[in-house]
């Protein structure tokens, strides 16, 4: 990547950077809201219910994701948004629901980057004359559908301190709640997920994510 074509970089670079950064706004504001809407006014009160990526920007989550856009290996983060578990009415459940709330905003922007695209589609087909600026609107189309999928399935994955645990969590039992629990509390689980995903041992999570964008590509009628 460092040294392929520079040009492809930096246009790959100009179209995924924003629809990265606007996708992970989405999926925090939606934890955000999630929590709000459940009980809890902790993110509300730290301003987290918001699309402004200065409420969710993290330094090391920022430099690992510039790491990994030229190393083509890695991820980057957000802030994560902080709840009060004592506020919700059904604890468990409601700490479920809104780690859920952040992928599900992600399913739904890839939806809404296909029905983007499929306009772009419809129009060039109408208007040829718009060819050149149509395929530049459809990068961030393809992107915004890539970057999406992926977050949402990357985000699935039921290791701390990933959503995906805390969905899980709520199908437990008391002691292996505990134990899930304890490897994010230690930061274990955050090293077990680096290390996983850097021996490739993470690699077939993106087969679905791969997958459903092809598919929502190809509904689009591209």
């Amino acid at each position: 990547m460092l040294f392929g074509d520079v040009g492809e970089f930096l246009m790959r670079l100009l179209t995924w950077l924003p629809v990265f950064i606007l996708a992970i706004c989405v999926h925090e504001a939606a934890h955000a809201w999630a929590a709000w809407r459940l009980g809890d006014p902790t993110p509300v009160v730290q301003g987290r219910l918001t699309l402004d990526p200065r409420a969710h920007f993290d330094p090391l989550g920022a430099l690992m994701f510039l790491i990994a856009m030229f190393s083509g290996i890695g991820f980057g983060w957000a802030k994560p948004v902080q709840v009060n578990p004592l506020n919700f009415r059904h604890m468990s459940r409601d700490m479920a629901l809104v780690a859920a709330a952040g992928p599900a905003s992600n399913v739904l922007q890839a939806f809404f980057w296909t029905a983007v695209l499929a306009f772009c589609v419809s129009l060039g087909n109408l208007l040829p004359v718009l060819e050149p600026v149509l395929i530049f609107l459809m990068r961030f189309c393809l992107a915004g559908i890539y970057v999406n999928l992926g977050l949402a399935v990357f985000n699935l994955i039921p290791l701390p301190p990933l959503d995906g645990s805390r969905i899980l969590r709520m199908f437990l039992p008391m002691e292996l709640r505990w134990r899930l629990d304890m490897l994010e509390r230690t930061g274990l689980g955050f090293i077990a997920l680096i290390v996983l995903l850097y021996i490739g041992a993470l690699r077939f999570v993106w087969y679905p994510a791969f997958i459903g964008a092809q598919w929502l590509i190809r509904l689009a009628g591209v």
